[in-house]
């Protein structure tokens, strides 16, 4: 999974090694993320994850 800023740069934030097998949505409120996991790739189990964003790091980026 990648943040996407403003000028088209792009940072992976999560990959499988995080347990991401096959995300199909996203949901952010305020600090909060919430991403879903369909479980289409092994190893098959359909989740929700979730977690907090760090703001002043994303905007540290940029």
């Amino acid at each position: 999974m990648d943040v996407v800023y403003p000028d088209g740069t792009k940072v992976t934030v999560l990959t499988a090694a995080d347990g991401l097998a096959s995300p199909t949505a996203t949901a952010v409120r305020g600090h909060e993320l919430l991403i879903t996991d369909a479980g289409l790739a092994a190893p098959h189990h359909a989740q929700l994850q979730g977690g907090r964003i760090n703001l002043a790091a994303l905007r540290a980026h940029g």
